[in-house]
């Protein structure tokens, strides 16, 4: 029982004591005062309950935030080139769907809410024609945009991306601009990929500091503790559903091949170990097998770029569990000078999934200490 309950009851038999006797009026004191400390209590009640309402709205405008995350290669068609015009790029090889905002059939990502998102392609292809990919909203307004023009034998790839602000509705394509060229195979080579950052909401949420709500509303429930059960049970399952959240393990990692220079292999692949920890929150990844291992089932953001000089090929594949091949960076030759490709993309994993990279056979790749070629990724939202 509550010290204030406590302190309730005393006074209400004292009030009840002095009834019978032959005090009336210290009798109407004591019963006023009873009534004054039941008042206060009310009002406390009224202003706790006022607080767990503005802390289960917010959660629910959180937990009905939906989780969106898509990825998706143009897959196994090789080389597509147009001469007649422009032409709409469907990436049918999809890695990750989260939220079903992408559709495979005709190669168009769709807002499903007002918010910011983040959005990033790779293009690839042999380099003595023009190569283009083009990021379009809504059929007509130009996004982004990656155009590379013939530099003789070999291959190049382009990224680019950036957070967008798309109101719901908003689509998103990529087009093949006239006279270029784009290739992929089943390694993924040419990706598209996205993701949510946040919502947008029309009206601003108020400033909700968890946090501090909780101890007030614990604080006020100790005094309230029997007088309101169904204040108490919705309470718990607010904080329950918060310590969910809290608990969502903070993971983000960082890495460069570092100061070793050249790596090249013409005797088989080989994993790559990226020594040179930048970041490595969550501890998930091991600069000792150069392995990222999934510590919960979600989706999370990865991406790599290589370095290496042009008189060889270059290569840098990233790998899930050992054998499944996810995205590549690979370069042919291409005369004299560096070249830099990077990929990236939203991948859905599982709890204990291992991501790694590897330089396929009669490959090379470049780094030094001011890190060239790098391994990063975070988990964007659990599953």
């Amino acid at each position: 029982m509550s010290l204030r309950l406590s302190v309730l009851l005393l006074l209400t038999l004292a009030c009840l004591a002095r009834l019978g006797s032959a005090q009336p009026l210290d009798s109407r004191a004591e019963l006023k005062k009873v009534q004054t400390a039941l008042e206060e209590l009310k009002a406390e009640r009224r202003a706790m309950v006022e607080r767990l309402e503005a802390a289960e709205s917010e959660l629910k405008r959180v937990r009905e935030t939906p989780k969106v995350a898509f990825a998706a290669s143009l897959g196994g068609n090789g080389l597509q080139k147009t001469t007649s015009g422009n032409k709409d790029l469907i990436y049918r090889d999809v890695l990750t769907n989260v939220g079903g905002a992408y559709n495979a059939e005709t190669g168009e990502f769709k807002a499903p809410i007002r918010g910011v998102y983040y959005v990033r392609f790779t293009a690839n292809a042999p380099t003595e024609f023009t190569m283009s990919a083009v990021l379009y909203k809504n059929n007509a307004q130009i996004q982004l945009i990656t155009h590379e023009q013939p530099s003789g034998e070999g291959s190049d790839t382009a990224s680019n991306g950036a957070a967008l602000l798309l109101e719901k509705g908003d689509k998103l394509k990529m087009v093949l601009w006239h006279n270029t060229q784009i290739w992929d195979n089943n390694n993924h080579h040419s990706t598209f990929s996205g993701f949510l950052l946040f919502p947008m909401v029309d009206e601003a949420p108020k400033e909700f500091d968890v946090e501090i709500e909780l101890k007030v509303l614990q604080e006020s429930l100790k005094k309230l503790q029997t007088e309101n059960l169904s204040v108490e049970e919705r309470l718990k399952s607010t904080e329950k559903q918060l310590k969910e959240m809290r608990d969502v393990p903070k993971v983000a990692f960082a890495v460069s091949l570092g100061g070793n220079g050249l790596q090249k292999t013409t005797s088989g692949s080989q994993k790559l170990i990226y020594k040179d920890v930048l970041t490595n929150i969550g501890q998930t990844y091991n600069s000792e097998t150069g392995e990222f291992t999934a510590p919960v089932r979600g989706v999370y953001y990865v991406r790599f770029t290589a370095n290496a000089p042009t008189d060889f090929p270059m290569s840098a594949v990233l790998y899930k569990n050992d054998a499944q091949i996810q995205l590549i960076a690979h370069e042919q030759p291409s005369g004299e000078g560096s070249d830099t490709a990077s990929n990236g993309a939203a991948l859905l994993l599982e709890g204990g999934d291992r991501l790694s990279l590897k330089l396929w056979h009669n490959t090379q790749i470049w780094d030094n200490s001011n890190h060239h070629s790098t391994f990063s990724g975070f988990l964007l939202f659990p599953m």
